[in-house]
């Protein structure tokens, strides 16, 4: 029996490089886009480069946390199974904007959503003892939370302490995820892909994202493409020698250490504000 995934954000960049080599593998992939307009062109796409695949799309915008709960009811709607949840959504703003539920957008997209869909499918991951995945980012080194603010509602807002924050949330999401199903074998990682040259950056509709994205020189000499981007992805969703290890941060298909902010207490903080934030 073929393994089943749900890769969010896999419309473009390394989420649509790892559906694409996950379904030539024989891996049912559930192909997540923000609307069907833009899902569908991807997924013909997907099943020309991979004829005998079975790819399936899900939609939802996940600044909403209705719209999340909606893709995770899509997802259970289509199998009672799921071996892997790949949380891989994520966008960088120029601007602070505030999301449909309230909360900064940077924060909304890459953590609350990922935190939130993978509440609602644990009932579908546990029964096969499956594997939640999240795409970070080493810019999570420049992140750090006032506890008292960690929504950047009061501080002067920095696009780029947002988005190493919300890759420090990823982190701290894995440790204290992987604390909290380790009874029921399911396996966490988190990972930083590299330097991906990708859509990331580019606007997101309406909305203005980061300038600071590398200009094409930069990006010619050393960024990697998606398929490289999303190889630590792929591994962990499949490689068995991934099972061994819990909770962790991985480069290149190897754990990383992490700094001192990657922690138990601060990683169960985190946990408590996103509860209170979605619920």
């Amino acid at each position: 029996m073929s393994k089943t995934i749900l890769i969010t954000g896999s419309s473009t960049g390394i989420g649509k490089a790892g559906a694409l080599e996950l379904g030539r593998r024989g891996w049912k992939v559930f192909v997540h886009a923000r609307s069907t307009e833009r899902g569908i062109p991807v997924l013909d796409e997907l099943k020309q480069n991979a004829p005998n695949a079975d790819f399936s799309l899900v939609t939802g915008d996940v600044s909403s946390i209705e719209q999340v709960k909606s893709l995770a009811k899509q997802v259970k709607e289509q199998t009672n199974t799921l071996d892997v949840l790949w949380n891989n959504a994520g966008l960088t703003l120029n601007e602070r904007q505030v999301s449909v539920d309230g909360w900064e957008m940077t924060m909304a997209i890459n953590h609350l959503a990922p935190f939130v869909l993978t509440r609602e499918l644990l009932p579908l991951i546990e029964p096969v003892q499956g594997r939640v995945i999240t795409t970070s980012s080493g810019a999570y080194a420049f992140g750090s939370f006032n506890w008292d603010d960690w929504m950047n509602e009061k501080s002067t807002y920095n696009s780029f302490k947002a988005y190493s924050n919300s890759k420090l949330a990823n982190i701290l999401f894995t440790r204290e995820l992987a604390r909290r199903v380790n009874a029921q074998a399911v396996t966490v990682h988190c990972f930083h892909p590299g330097l991906v040259s990708t859509d990331f950056g580019k606007p997101r509709e309406e909305e203005k994202q980061k300038s600071y994205i590398p200009g094409p020189l930069v990006r010619s000499l050393f960024m990697i493409d998606a398929k490289a981007g999303a190889d630590t992805g792929v591994f962990l969703a499949e490689d068995p020698s991934a099972r061994n290890i819990n909770g962790n941060f991985w480069f290149k298909r190897k754990v990383r250490k992490t700094n001192r902010f990657v922690n138990d207490v601060n990683a169960a903080k985190l946990w408590e504000l996103s509860e209170k934030a979605t619920s």
